[in-house]
């Protein structure tokens, strides 16, 4: 009996709920990872830098604390575009279970490194940080993404969940749904989207879902690679400081996720058609 099939009728559904739900932690987190304004680095600080440096004036652990200190504030620029790409990346590919088992594993690391900067800062709530370790244990235990994620479509006879048709399709419509956070705000807000962004998501979104309906596999590679070179438009103009259409890092990793999961997604059926 395969470990699958020991599984309550419930479980892989809500392991996916699971692991979406943690990857929109992530999307939202790099929505506010800002190079524009050095990540925080202002006067007063804010944001990241500001969190960072809590690591120095309330210590959870000494050692780490002075690495802080002595490498990380001083080279703070590099320090926030490599955690502005890790946790896109963390949330792009929980988001659509690609690679998940390692990306559970780099879950872990990043929140032990925000634990030991901000746990002892007043007012904060330590549970929530030993729970975000052990979701993602969860996560790497149970190797969520084969559970209605790219990961499931490896493997067709140990598939639970959808076809690569399928999946492509509920990517399509994630853009477009994505859309609506538009009209959001505050916490709801997961997705910080602008007008433009939100039209954007619609078009590549129904393109994602024509090329799924029409089920051929060059098309959903040719959807996923629009996906891509969109999050390297908005990474680029990120990094450029440009204000074109508004975008933050939480739209760079939402279409790097759906880019990545469209891609799978074609070469799953690559796969199935030989």
């Amino acid at each position: 009996m395969s470990d699958v099939a020991t599984l309550s009728r419930s479980a892989p559904a809500t392991l996916a709920v699971v692991r979406v739900a943690t990857a929109l932690l992530w999307i939202q987190n790099a929505g506010w990872k800002t190079p524009a304004d050095g990540f925080g680095q202002t006067s007063p600080p804010r944001g990241l830098f500001l969190f960072t440096g809590y690591a120095v004036q309330y210590p959870v652990l000494p050692p780490y604390s002075w690495l802080v200190e002595h490498l990380v504030l001083p080279n703070f620029t590099i320090f926030g575009w490599l955690v502005l790409l890790v946790e896109a990346g963390l949330g792009a590919f929980l988001l659509v279970g690609l690679a998940t088992r390692l990306w559970a594993l780099i879950g872990i690391g990043q929140t032990l490194a925000i634990t030991l900067s901000v746990l002892n800062t007043p007012n904060e709530w330590h549970w929530s940080y030993f729970l975000m370790i052990m979701v993602h244990l969860a996560l790497f235990a149970t190797a969520a993404g084969r559970f209605y994620g790219a990961d499931g479509l490896r493997d067709p006879e140990r598939r639970v969940g959808w076809a690569p048709n399928r999946y492509a399709l509920a990517l399509g419509v994630a853009s477009v749904v994505s859309a609506v956070f538009v009209f959001a705000g505050g916490d709801w807000r997961f997705v910080e989207m602008t007008a433009v962004t939100a039209s954007v998501a619609v078009v590549l979104g129904l393109v994602a879902c024509l090329a799924a309906r029409l089920g051929r596999p060059p098309l959903l590679l040719a959807a996923g690679a629009l996906f891509l070179a969109a999050a390297v438009v908005v990474l680029a103009e990120l990094g450029l400081e440009l204000s074109l259409t508004g975008a933050t890092g939480s739209v760079f990793s939402l279409w790097l996720g759906l880019g990545a999961g469209l891609v799978a997604a074609g070469h799953a059926g690559s796969r199935t058609a030989q």
